[in-house]
């Protein structure tokens, strides 16, 4: 006569055992669980892993391009450099000390006026958007693309507004700017860094000097023009004017107008100078292999202990 044994009470009832007990997770049966379906948990990894380096092949490679600038040293505030100084040597970093012009100029870097000044430059936009523009046709035109009807028939169905393609244009330079360019500033030294990470690196460079060039010189033409205004109504003023506090302060006016169209007037950069040109990474910045590695190790892993831990409780 056979005699059925039946389960050992211990080893059932450990199955039974929740995984997390007051906010604790069971170690003892976690790793019972990835012991007993080892097969399992290092084939769902070695899948993972191998997607990454699948990915990692075909994955587009962006390289860094940087470029360095700083503020044209004739626009610094001389009443704020022995306060700039002072502050430099207990280094503290007062937020109002340096070239209000240069800063200016940095927050208009990422602002629809920067995006007017690109866009005004139709190789500027053939560098932000290579993939729409046709060299052999000569003109613009909408990328092939299997996905995006899908994306759009679905944005539809959901009630999402989505545009019809259009050439690139003001709108959409303003929309790459502000997505893409990176703007990092050296607190100490006062030079910025404008960075833009692009699997077309010679693209981007010219982005970056177009980008400072166009944005200097919408600056330089706004301030020539307000200068000379304001010097014909000054000079205007001075010949009517009798009373010799109104004629010093007109003067003292008239010699800041004139030293702002000067400056604005010279074959020189105005307000930001480039230091040197822009410089491409030697190696990609994306994707970084070991962190897609780690990643998909990671995400592996978990995957894996957990389909092991449902199985080996359902066994």
């Amino acid at each position: 006569m056979d005699v059925k044994v039946p389960e050992s009470r211990s080893y059932a009832d450990e199955r039974d055992q929740p995984l997390v007990r007051g906010g604790v997770i069971d170690m003892h049966l976690l790793s019972q669980a990835v012991r007993s379906e080892a097969v399992l948990v290092v084939t769902i990894m070695a899948v993972f892993l191998v997607l990454a380096i699948a990915y990692l092949h075909v994955a587009a490679q962006k390289y860094a391009v940087r470029m360095v600038i700083t503020g044209v040293q004739s626009h610094s505030q001389n009443a704020s450099g022995t306060l700039d100084d002072l502050s430099s040597l207990a280094g503290i970093d007062l937020p109002t000390s340096g070239n209000p012009q240069f800063k200016m100029f940095i927050g208009a870097l990422r602002s629809p006026f920067a995006a007017q000044a690109v866009a005004a430059d139709p190789e500027s936009l053939k560098a932000m958007f290579p993939r729409e523009w046709s060299a052999t046709e000569g003109r613009w035109r909408e990328p092939p693309s299997y996905v995006m009807p899908v994306i759009h028939a679905v944005g539809r169905f959901l009630g999402w507004h989505v545009p019809p393609w259009s050439p690139p244009g003001v709108a959409r330079a303003f929309d790459y700017l502000k997505d893409q360019l990176k703007i990092v500033l050296d607190s100490k030294s006062g030079v910025v860094t404008m960075e833009i990470d692009s699997r077309y690196p010679s693209g981007a460079a010219r982005i970056l000097l177009t980008l400072n060039n166009a944005v200097d010189e919408r600056i330089r033409q706004r301030d020539l023009q307000r200068s000379t205004t304001d010097i014909g109504y000054l000079t205007e003023r001075l010949a009517n004017v009798n009373v010799e506090e109104y004629r010093k302060a007109l003067v003292t006016n008239l010699v800041d107008q004139e030293k702002t169209r000067m400056l604005a007037s010279a074959p020189l950069p105005y307000i930001s100078d480039a230091l040197g040109n822009p410089l491409i990474s030697a190696t990609p910045v994306s994707p970084i292999p070991a962190a897609v590695l780690a990643a998909a190790l990671i995400l592996g892993g978990l995957l894996a202990v957990g389909v092991a831990t449902l199985k080996y409780r359902r066994r």
